[in-house]
């Protein structure tokens, strides 16, 4: 039986400790597999009766890291992999009993692919719905779908360690982790995308990292060093258009918390920006 470690990001705040757990529970419930977990607790934030409680388990292996971020998380994780195969699951976020398996099964009939993308459901934001849409699409054009529909969402995929090696973690920024690390994954290494559910993405996280404001203002550089990728001419347009639109969001985040200076630095830049023009109307938000 093929072993398989997952990588198990966490803030191991007070507040995620019943979401923690039932991620953790997910990743014990995996049938017909070998697995390693190893939970990354990242940042001076963590909780330290839960980060106790968490050492004094056998099923897993705890690493406490100073330095926050998920992007810091996901490469000391990665690093510490010593299993043919690995996977990622946040810790608000579960696996089905059979994900594991079922994308280690098509693995083993190729050996030549390197990452298998399945299924899932998110819940929150709405009705729950299907976590990934149009999976066929996802296969002709990948490139395309990760900047319509994002597909590579935390828990959907399984990666081969000899082909998808720390190196593509290293330059991962803070912000939009998953959309560069699929962008990379697209250009360099054969995806295989399978339409069976294997996951649940939970979107209703109260303190959740993407809905932070350091998230929003670390997203436009994201953005930045996406375009750095050598990507085809159609897509660094859809790239760039996201720019501009994270330029506008920081400005309005900014907005909100009441610091207009700062409001006004993002929102000239947006204004300089080729795709700035249609943001014009909103100047009149920052004069008063």
């Amino acid at each position: 039986m093929k072993a398989v470690t997952v990588i198990l990001p966490t803030k191991a705040t007070s507040s995620r400790v019943e979401c923690l757990q039932r991620a953790i529970r997910s990743v014990e419930s995996q049938q017909n597999v070998q697995v390693q977990l190893i939970v990354i607790a990242n940042g001076p934030q963590c909780d330290r009766g839960l980060l106790d409680a968490l050492a004094r388990r056998p099923d897993l292996r705890l690493i406490h890291t100073e330095e926050a971020g998920f992007a810091a998380a996901l490469r000391a994780g990665r690093d510490l992999v010593d299993t043919p195969f690995f996977a990622e699951l946040d810790d608000d976020d579960e696996l089905l009993p059979k994900a594991l398996a079922t994308r280690l099964y098509r693995m083993h009939s190729d050996p030549t692919v390197d990452v298998v993308v399945t299924n899932g459901f998110r819940r929150g934001e709405g009705p729950e719905r299907v976590g990934i849409r149009d999976m066929a699409a996802c296969q002709t054009n990948p490139l395309r779908r990760l900047m319509e529909d994002m597909w590579l969402v935390p828990c959907a995929a399984l990666f081969r360690a000899d082909t998808v090696t720390p190196d593509f973690f290293a330059a991962i920024p803070r912000a939009m982790e998953w959309t560069y690390l699929g962008t990379l994954l697209a250009l360099k290494r054969k995806i295989v995308f399978l339409d069976v559910p294997t996951f649940i993405y939970n979107r209703d996280t109260t303190d959740s990292l993407s809905k932070s404001k350091p998230y929003v203002l670390n997203t436009p550089h994201a953005i930045q060093k996406l375009m750095q990728l050598d990507m085809p001419a159609e897509l660094r347009a859809l790239v760039r258009k996201k720019h501009v639109q994270s330029l506008h969001e920081a400005s309005h985040r900014e907005l909100e918390d009441g610091n207009l200076s700062e409001a006004w630095k993002w929102h000239l830049r947006t204004l300089t920006h080729p795709y700035g023009w249609r943001y014009l109307p909103y100047t009149r938000h920052l004069v008063k």
